[in-house]
């Protein structure tokens, strides 16, 4: 005990918080705060003797957290909540010409959210195609924006076309709590939007006016969007025959031509497989 009360006297103050690896700089137990005592003042009456400090994650921490809250309001599919730029992989394309397409929308994308401010200030997106489904333009989309969110603290809203027109259709209900012009207003003011799978084949002249009201508004005051669709932006016209929403999304957005080629059965069976060890492995 003698040993104990001299090392308190001569080291009063003991950190009270377990470092660990939730922290970057192992100092706190991810928190974000350091719990201390002083020794030293255990006896005294009416004094503070363990109190927090913010550690050096706590910034860190608290952007984080705000990040985080961006993508669950986003509407962004779960599965792509962690999908990045530079993980974009190229090399899952069988053909060298899908190959060649997708090392250069890569880079664009990486070049798209190094550059965003310029990108920003003259509200420019992209309008990622192919005829191809499951070419990878989603999830290309979606890295981007999350990277816009990480890096600029952007907020985002993903919704693919056809729910968005479902959204308003419901505020036609009696009981609907919000208003057509609410819905249609929160897209039109949004920091980045990301319209999944535009071009209605047919669309209804309710159909364009509803996204000539939202790219119109983001087309005069600057607001980027991102788009992805199976068709061209030329061919815009033959889905919205008024012509008013193509013209808008050209003056809007640069074109990346995406391959035409389908990963999404390649990806779904190398995740079977993984699954498949675990169920049928030693």
């Amino acid at each position: 005990m003698n040993a104990v009360r001299e090392s308190l006297e001569s080291n009063p103050i003991e950190i009270l918080t377990s470092p660990s690896d939730d922290c970057p700089f192992r100092r706190c137990d991810g928190t974000g705060f350091i719990w201390i005592k002083d020794w030293s003042k255990r006896h005294e009456k009416n004094v503070v003797d363990e109190w927090k400090e913010e550690c050096e994650c706590y910034d860190r921490l608290i952007k984080q957290r705000e990040i985080d809250k961006k993508l669950d309001l986003s509407g962004i599919p779960p599965i792509f909540k962690e999908a990045t730029v530079r993980s974009f992989r190229t090399d899952i394309y069988q053909q060298t010409d899908s190959r060649e397409r997708a090392i250069v929308a890569r880079k664009a994308a990486i070049n798209y959210v190094t550059n965003f401010e310029v990108m920003q200030e003259n509200g420019k997106g992209l309008y990622l195609y192919s005829d191809v489904k499951g070419s990878g333009k989603t999830r290309l989309a979606v890295s981007i924006a999350n990277a816009l969110v990480g890096q600029h603290g952007v907020d985002i809203a993903f919704i693919k076309s056809m729910d968005l027109i479902s959204q308003v259709r419901k505020t036609f209900k009696n009981d609907s709590e919000l208003t057509e012009s609410e819905v249609v207003e929160s897209y039109r003011k949004v920091g980045l939007l990301v319209v999944d799978d535009l071009a209605i084949k047919g669309a209804s002249e309710f159909e364009e006016r509803i996204f000539y009201d939202i790219t119109d508004y983001r087309l005069e005051h600057n607001k980027p969007t991102l788009f992805t669709s199976n068709v061209s932006i030329d061919s815009l016209e033959d889905f919205y025959p008024g012509g008013r929403v193509g013209k808008r999304i050209k003056k809007m957005s640069l074109e990346i031509y995406m391959p035409e080629e389908s990963i999404r059965d390649q990806e779904a069976d190398n995740e079977n497989n993984d699954f498949e060890k675990i169920l049928f492995g030693n």
